[in-house]
Protein backbone atom coordinates (compact mmCIF):
# COMPACT_ATOMS: atom_id res chain seq x y z
CA UNK A 1 0.00 0.00 0.00
CA UNK A 2 1.36 3.42 -0.94
CA UNK A 3 1.52 6.17 1.66
CA UNK A 4 0.20 9.43 0.25
CA UNK A 5 0.79 11.77 3.22
CA UNK A 6 3.77 13.89 4.15
CA UNK A 7 6.85 11.86 5.13
CA UNK A 8 8.51 14.48 7.32
CA UNK A 9 7.45 17.56 9.29
CA UNK A 10 9.50 19.53 11.84
CA UNK A 11 7.93 21.58 14.63
CA UNK A 12 8.73 25.29 14.36
CA UNK A 13 9.70 26.21 17.91
CA UNK A 14 11.95 29.07 16.81
CA UNK A 15 9.62 31.83 18.01
CA UNK A 16 9.43 33.26 14.46
CA UNK A 17 7.54 32.64 11.25
CA UNK A 18 9.57 30.56 8.80
CA UNK A 19 9.15 30.59 5.03
CA UNK A 20 10.02 27.33 3.30
CA UNK A 21 9.22 26.22 -0.22
CA UNK A 22 7.11 29.35 -0.78
CA UNK A 23 4.88 28.80 2.26
CA UNK A 24 4.94 30.60 5.60
CA UNK A 25 4.81 28.58 8.83
CA UNK A 26 4.00 30.37 12.09
CA UNK A 27 5.88 29.55 15.25
CA UNK A 28 4.12 26.59 16.88
CA UNK A 29 3.24 24.88 13.59
CA UNK A 30 4.82 21.99 11.71
CA UNK A 31 6.97 22.72 8.65
CA UNK A 32 6.58 20.19 5.86
CA UNK A 33 9.96 19.38 4.34
CA UNK A 34 9.59 19.34 0.59
CA UNK A 35 12.39 19.14 -2.00
CA UNK A 36 13.54 15.77 -0.59
CA UNK A 37 15.82 13.82 -2.91
CA UNK A 38 16.48 11.12 -0.29
CA UNK A 39 14.71 9.99 2.89
CA UNK A 40 16.09 7.17 5.02
CA UNK A 41 15.06 5.93 8.47
CA UNK A 42 17.57 3.78 10.35
CA UNK A 43 16.47 1.83 13.41
CA UNK A 44 19.66 2.12 15.47
CA UNK A 45 20.18 -0.27 18.38
CA UNK A 46 21.75 1.09 21.55
CA UNK A 47 23.39 -1.54 23.73
CA UNK A 48 24.45 -1.18 27.38
CA UNK A 49 28.04 -1.42 28.59
CA UNK A 50 27.58 -5.08 29.57
CA UNK A 51 27.38 -6.05 25.90
CA UNK A 52 30.03 -8.08 24.15
CA UNK A 53 31.24 -11.56 23.35
CA UNK A 54 32.09 -14.16 25.96
CA UNK A 55 35.24 -16.33 25.75
CA UNK A 56 33.14 -18.92 23.89
CA UNK A 57 32.16 -16.37 21.27
CA UNK A 58 28.57 -15.98 22.39
CA UNK A 59 27.17 -12.47 22.04
CA UNK A 60 25.30 -11.23 25.08
CA UNK A 61 24.22 -7.95 26.59
CA UNK A 62 21.32 -5.67 27.28
CA UNK A 63 19.51 -3.85 24.49
CA UNK A 64 18.58 -0.41 25.80
CA UNK A 65 16.32 0.36 22.87
CA UNK A 66 15.85 1.24 19.23
CA UNK A 67 16.46 4.92 18.40
CA UNK A 68 15.29 6.07 14.96
CA UNK A 69 17.75 8.15 12.94
CA UNK A 70 16.37 9.95 9.89
CA UNK A 71 18.72 11.06 7.14
CA UNK A 72 17.32 13.62 4.71
CA UNK A 73 18.84 15.02 1.54
CA UNK A 74 17.27 18.16 0.10
CA UNK A 75 17.78 19.37 -3.47
CA UNK A 76 18.91 22.86 -4.43
CA UNK A 77 17.62 25.47 -2.02
CA UNK A 78 16.98 29.18 -2.31
CA UNK A 79 18.41 31.51 0.31
CA UNK A 80 15.01 31.62 2.11
CA UNK A 81 14.73 27.82 2.11
CA UNK A 82 18.29 27.34 3.37
CA UNK A 83 17.67 29.91 6.11
CA UNK A 84 14.53 28.02 7.17
CA UNK A 85 16.44 24.71 7.35
CA UNK A 86 19.25 26.31 9.38
CA UNK A 87 16.77 27.87 11.82
CA UNK A 88 14.76 24.66 12.22
CA UNK A 89 17.81 22.46 12.76
CA UNK A 90 19.44 24.95 15.16
CA UNK A 91 16.73 24.09 17.70
CA UNK A 92 18.16 22.04 20.57
CA UNK A 93 15.28 19.59 20.12
CA UNK A 94 11.98 19.54 18.29
CA UNK A 95 9.04 17.26 17.76
CA UNK A 96 9.21 15.64 14.36
CA UNK A 97 6.44 13.84 12.51
CA UNK A 98 7.84 11.08 10.31
CA UNK A 99 6.58 8.00 8.55
CA UNK A 100 7.60 4.94 10.59
CA UNK A 101 7.48 1.92 8.32
CA UNK A 102 7.66 -0.41 11.34
CA UNK A 103 4.44 1.06 12.70
CA UNK A 104 3.03 1.73 9.21
CA UNK A 105 1.96 5.15 10.47
CA UNK A 106 2.94 8.76 10.88
CA UNK A 107 4.66 9.01 14.28
CA UNK A 108 5.58 12.06 16.38
CA UNK A 109 8.69 11.94 18.58
CA UNK A 110 11.26 14.29 20.12
CA UNK A 111 14.46 14.56 18.04
CA UNK A 112 17.71 16.50 17.91
CA UNK A 113 19.56 17.47 14.74
CA UNK A 114 22.98 16.69 13.31
CA UNK A 115 25.17 19.30 11.64
CA UNK A 116 23.95 21.11 8.53
CA UNK A 117 26.24 22.61 5.89
CA UNK A 118 25.09 25.55 3.78
CA UNK A 119 27.14 25.30 0.58
CA UNK A 120 26.59 28.15 -1.85
CA UNK A 121 26.29 27.06 -5.47
CA UNK A 122 25.72 30.41 -7.18
CA UNK A 123 26.23 33.79 -5.52
CA UNK A 124 24.29 35.76 -8.15
CA UNK A 125 21.07 33.91 -7.24
CA UNK A 126 22.07 32.82 -3.70
CA UNK A 127 21.24 29.24 -4.64
CA UNK A 128 22.55 26.54 -2.30
CA UNK A 129 23.68 23.07 -3.29
CA UNK A 130 22.08 19.86 -2.12
CA UNK A 131 22.28 19.51 1.67
CA UNK A 132 22.01 16.42 3.85
CA UNK A 133 21.49 16.15 7.59
CA UNK A 134 20.42 13.72 10.30
CA UNK A 135 17.53 13.86 12.74
CA UNK A 136 18.14 11.61 15.75
CA UNK A 137 15.56 10.43 18.30
CA UNK A 138 15.92 11.59 21.92
CA UNK A 139 13.97 8.58 23.23
CA UNK A 140 13.77 4.96 22.28
CA UNK A 141 11.03 3.81 19.93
Amino acid sequence: MAYSGELLQIYNGTGSTITYNGKSYASGSYVTLGKKTAYKVQYCKLWSSDTGRSMTGENKGTLIGIFPKITVRLGRLSEDDMSAIINLTNQARANVKYYDVGAKALTTESFYFGDVTAELERQSTMTHKTTEFSIIANRKR
